[in-house]
């Protein structure tokens, strides 16, 4: 199966549609994109389709075996991520990333940018470790602590 998301206006996902491999084929067996946002065109009579992979995630290929289960590849995912609805299309990196995070607060993550290989938001500073002092502690972005002092912004969540 071949999957492809339908992209409106501002390159926003509109959906992810699938569709038979023989409808995305040449005569001769090969997949060509092409071929299936043609048949989209038709079908839909919407003009923007841009094939996905239902495989890729974070920059990287996925893959099923009944050893491993579902496990992380070393190769690159396909164009990052399979979209959802309200994800991005990004034709200049030819990656999908999804919709400007926000914190716990609700407050956008304005300082973060998008990673043009994993299709992901970064925050502007690195998470700390997750073990630290034999204890495991959880983080959160805080977008406000952030904006006033760009030298913080990452909070440790307790269990209190």
């Amino acid at each position: 199966m071949a999957h492809f998301a339908k992209i409106g206006i501002d390159n926003k996902v509109l959906s992810v549609s699938v569709l038979d491999n023989i409808n995305n084929m040449t005569r001769g067996g090969l997949e060509q994109e092409a071929i299936g946002v043609e048949f989209l065109k038709n079908v839909h009579g919407h003009e923007s389709w841009v094939q996905c992979s239902y495989w890729a995630s974070e920059g990287y290929r996925w893959a099923e075996n009944e050893e491993l289960g579902r496990h992380k590849t070393d190769q690159v995912g396909f164009r990052a991520n399979f979209p959802q609805k309200g994800w991005f299309w990004d034709s200049t990196n030819e990656i999908f990333y999804p919709p400007r995070p926000v914190d716990e607060d609700g407050d956008s993550c304005t300082s973060h940018t998008v990673n043009t290989t994993t299709g992901m938001w970064d925050a502007p500073i690195a998470k700390p470790d997750d073990l630290t002092d034999d204890n495991f502690v959880y983080w959160r972005w805080d977008e406000s602590a952030y904006q006033a002092d760009n030298t913080q912004g990452w909070v440790a969540v307790t269990n209190d």
